[in-house]
């Protein structure tokens, strides 16, 4: 594969065409060509590597099964408005906690200093602004800033393991939820995702639906004193109460598969996809710091318990709506 200009050399010799299927590549390799070398003609370097990077992850897609044209491929494009909006939904409540309270943090000594509140923001606030772009549309700049938070994190962890300070220490125990959050989000073939504003709508309302609530608990709970932050004890009224708190986010994310199920006519792909998004939520996390996760697997068993009957339920009330609409009536012939 050429390119007209020499600015566009290096990334031409990278090895494009190869990487999609044989079968593919011979059916449509002269038209990946020729579409390649009009899009970047006469670009910069930048815009040709992106041009290829955005073809070479379509053909990983399609080696993979997970193009949109692939059940797996819609079922993850299904499941990542909803990983957003949990994510950015759990963003802004440790974006709230960072900013504005001052209480220790995970057992480790960490207050909310001003390194804190930064190495924080700098892990929560992409994924916030990654739902701001879903909303208005810009799903390749949120993947993007998905894609930047994720990093961000990880290099938290790598930098408390390098030097174990408390304020790399704040999301450690949960950078599995969080690329289990992302994982989604990035490999999903964007042009499966929603991106109606019916959908957009769909993903900011579930991400308000989450936030809100658990914010609000965040910002009203009477904060112990830092001798008894560790090991808080709690009434048996109460520690009810807050484990239905930790459940909300699997919840919501129930009712949106439910939604999705019950339609008059559901893309069962994309609702698979919505229940996909249930499941990392599994590790209900504790209120009302929503940082710690389970503490054994006898915990994260009950939670997982707790996961299989909303969707059951959800799963049943579709199937009731189904069965109870009215049946439309044959068009008669005029």
């Amino acid at each position: 594969m050429t390119t007209p200009s020499q600015a566009t050399a290096l990334p031409a010799r990278l090895p494009l065409l190869g990487l999609y299927p044989a079968a593919y590549r011979a059916s449509h390799g002269e038209e990946i060509a020729a579409v390649f070398a009009e899009s970047v003609q006469g670009s910069d370097r930048r815009t040709v590597v992106r041009e290829w990077a955005a073809l070479a992850a379509h053909a990983a897609r399609l080696r993979t099964r997970l193009s949109s044209r692939d059940p797996a491929g819609r079922v993850l494009a299904g499941a990542a408005p909803f990983m957003l909006a949990g994510g950015a939904a759990l963003a802004a409540v440790h974006l709230v906690m960072g900013l504005f309270l001052t209480v220790p943090r995970f057992d480790l000594g960490s207050t909310n200093t001003t390194a804190t509140a930064v190495v924080g923001a700098v892990q929560t606030a992409p994924w916030i602004l990654a739902l701001v772009c879903a909303a208005l549309g810009r799903w390749s700049l949120a993947r993007l800033l998905v894609l930047a938070g994720t990093l961000a994190r990880i290099g938290a962890v790598v930098g408390f393991f390098v030097h174990p300070a408390g304020a790399f220490a704040q999301y450690l125990f949960l950078l599995p939820l969080w690329l289990l959050l992302a994982a989604p989000i990035l490999i999903a073939p964007p042009d499966a995702v929603d991106h109606s504003a019916r959908g957009r709508a769909g993903t900011t309302i579930a991400a308000l639906a989450l936030a809100l609530p658990m914010t609000t608990l965040v910002l009203n709970w009477p904060w112990r004193e830092a001798g008894d932050y560790s090991e808080p004890i709690f009434s048996d009224n109460l520690q009810a109460l807050l484990d239905a708190a930790s459940a909300w986010p699997a919840l919501v994310m129930a009712t949106a598969f439910l939604v999705q199920l019950a339609a008059a006519r559901p893309d069962r792909l994309r609702a698979a996809g919505t229940a996909l998004a249930v499941l990392p939520w599994t590790v209900m996390l504790a209120a009302p710091y929503y940082s710690r996760p389970p503490r054994d697997l006898a915990e994260l068993a009950r939670n997982a318990a707790v996961v299989a009957a909303f969707l059951a339920v959800a799963v049943g009330l579709a199937a009731l709506r189904r069965a109870l609409a009215p049946t439309p009536k044959p068009v008669e012939p005029a």
